[in-house]
C-alpha cells in the first residue's frame, strides 16, 4: 500500500503521508504546511478568489503560508480522493460552519470530512461512501504536547468531575499528557457534530483507559455514547491526535 499521497502531490518533496490507521472507509493524512514558496505558488490556482483573499489578509508572511497550504493541501486530497482537480471542488457551509462539499461532488466517494492543524502541522480526515453506513460524520484533532496552556484552569472549565480526579497527584508533564488527550477527544467529537464549545465540554466524560480504544461514558443530549467511536492516531511523538466517528441516529438533522 502506497502510504504517500499521489497526484496532485507528486512534484513536492514533502507530500501528505498517510496514517497506519486500518478503519473501513476511512483514510486519514498528515501532512506540513511548512511548504516552499514556489509550492505555495503554484497551489493559488486551486483556491477561489474568495480562498485567496482570505489567506492574503493574514499579515505575517508565515501564517500567510500556512493559510494558503491548508485549504490547498485539503483540497488536493479530497480531489485525489473524487478523482478531479482540485480548482473543481465546491465547499459549503452550514450554520455552524462547519464545510462540506456541494454538487456535483455531494454524493461522489466522500460521504464526510475534517480537519485540524497546530503549529505546522495538519491532519485531515476522509470519511469515504465505502465505510459502514452507520457511520455518518467524522470528526478530528491534533494537538502538540509542548504547546503552552494553563492545564489547571481549563480543567476545571472543559473537564467533567470524574476527568478531574484523575489528574490529581500526577506529574506536571504527565498531567498535561493527559488533558490534552482529553482534550482531543472532545475536540474530535465536537467537529464531527458541528457544535463546537456550544455542546458544553464539561459534560462529556471519556475514558482515556478503555481497551483497545477510548470510549465515551456520557455525552450531551441528544447524543448517545454508544453510537461513537473514538481513536487516538499515530502521529509524532510531540503531538497528541483523535479520531471521532459518528453514528447518524444522533446527529441532528442536516441543514438544507
Amino acid at each position: 500500500m502506497n502510504h504517500t499521497a499521489n497526484a496532485p502531490f507528486s512534484e513536492i518533496a514533502q507530500a501528505p503521508r498517510r496514517l497506519l490507521v486500518e478503519i473501513a472507509g476511512v483514510t486519514l493524512w498528515q501532512a506540513t504546511l511548512a511548504q516552499p514558496d514556489a509550492t505555495i505558488a503554484q497551489w493559488r490556482d486551486w483556491l477561489t478568489p474568495e480562498e485567496r483573499q482570505r489567506a492574503e489578509r493574514v499579515t505575517r508572511p508565515s501564517l500567510r503560508g500556512r493559510a494558503f497550504a491548508v485549504r490547498a493541501l485539503l483540497r488536493g486530497l479530497l480531489a485525489q480522493a473524487l478523482d478531479v482537480s482540485p480548482a473543481a471542488l465546491r465547499f459549503q457551509s452550514d450554520t455552524h460552519g462547519r464545510p462540506h462539499l456541494v454538487s456535483p461532488f455531494a454524493n461522489g466517494a466522500i460521504r464526510d470530512f475534517n480537519l485540524s492543524h497546530s503549529g505546522d502541522n495538519l491532519l485531515v480526515g476522509i470519511l469515504h461512501h465505502t465505510a459502514p453506513p452507520s457511520w455518518q460524520r467524522i470528526g478530528v484533532d491534533l494537538e502538540s504536547l509542548r504547546r503552552s496552556r494553563d492545564i489547571a484552569r481549563l480543567a476545571q472549565r472543559v473537564l467533567c468531575a470524574r476527568e478531574q480526579r484523575t489528574l490529581e497527584g500526577l506529574a506536571r508533564e504527565e498531567c498535561r499528557s493527559r488533558f490534552l488527550h482529553y482534550w482531543v477527544l472532545k475536540e474530535a467529537f465536537s467537529k464531527a457534530v458541528g457544535a463546537g464549545f456550544s455542546l458544553g465540554f464539561e459534560t462529556m466524560d471519556f475514558d482515556l483507559d478503555a481497551a483497545p480504544h477510548p470510549r465515551a461514558r456520557a455525552l450531551p443530549k441528544p447524543y448517545c455514547p454508544n453510537d461513537w467511536a473514538l481513536q487516538f492516531l499515530p502521529v509524532s511523538a510531540s503531538l497528541v491526535a483523535a479520531l471521532a466517528l459518528g453514528n447518524q441516529t444522533s446527529l441532528p438533522t442536516p441543514d438544507a
